[in-house]
């Protein structure tokens, strides 16, 4: 009988962040042309190129990148595109090629959101005589951070019902992680999220990566300043 024999791939040891600081072609139905891969955090890939005017939204683009991994290739959509940079979502397979778990990624938000309700240590629901306005901290499509005032009913809670106002109401289900006091009435929640409505993660994921896509905005500004 023959020996079965495993063959491990370069792929196979190498991370998403080698795309990273890469030479990157972007190519669309009219005009080629080439950038570096400043970005590759959640699910989107940044690209700087000079000719970033030339992309339209939401028009597919055709990517290849030459990496430490081998040269690339894949399609996309231009989810976005600001002064010197476009942002283009990653295909879902590139992390499977790369053989990483990929972890939500969190962004910085604001935005208000009421808690309606709390489920404490034995399973037992209970509404809030009057909904408790809460203020969201950062937000990924599996988690939430919020900060909440003191409140008795929430002393002992280990979930809590929400609706989050991100533009749009978001109706949720929050598993309580983490629980710190950041002022002598106020607390910093970190929790898990379940959506009420699954219909309502397309949008969510559409909030967060125009957090993504902003916080970039951002910080190329600031770049830009500190520039001589």
């Amino acid at each position: 009988m023959a020996q079965r024999v495993s063959i491990q791939t370069e792929t196979d040891q190498l991370s998403v962040k080698t795309l990273l600081h890469c030479r990157t072609v972007i190519a669309n139905s009219h005009f080629v042309a080439t950038g570096i891969m400043t970005q590759v955090e959640g699910e989107l890939f940044e690209v700087e190129l000079h000719e970033f005017s030339r992309f339209e939204l939401g028009e597919s683009v055709k990517l290849t990148v030459y990496s430490p991994a081998g040269i690339q290739t894949f399609q996309s959509i231009v989810f976005a595109k600001y002064e010197g940079a476009v942002a283009i979502i990653q295909p879902p397979f590139i992390l499977k090629k790369f053989h990483e778990k990929r972890e939500f990624f969190r962004v910085e938000a604001s935005g208000r959101a009421e808690i309606l309700r709390v489920l404490g240590e034995n399973d037992e629901v209970k509404l809030l005589p009057e909904p408790l306005e809460a203020q969201l901290y950062d937000i990924n499509i599996a988690g939430v951070g919020l900060r909440i005032p003191e409140h008795p009913e929430l002393a002992k809670a280990t979930r809590l019902g929400a609706v989050l106002d991100l533009g749009f109401p978001l109706a949720c289900d929050l598993e309580v992680v983490r629980k710190e006091r950041v002022e002598e009435d106020l607390f910093l929640y970190g929790m898990r999220m379940k959506l009420l409505d699954t219909e309502m993660l397309r949008p969510l994921r559409a909030f967060v990566l125009r957090q993504q896509v902003e916080k970039q905005i951002r910080l190329r500004g600031q770049a830009v300043k500190r520039k001589p």
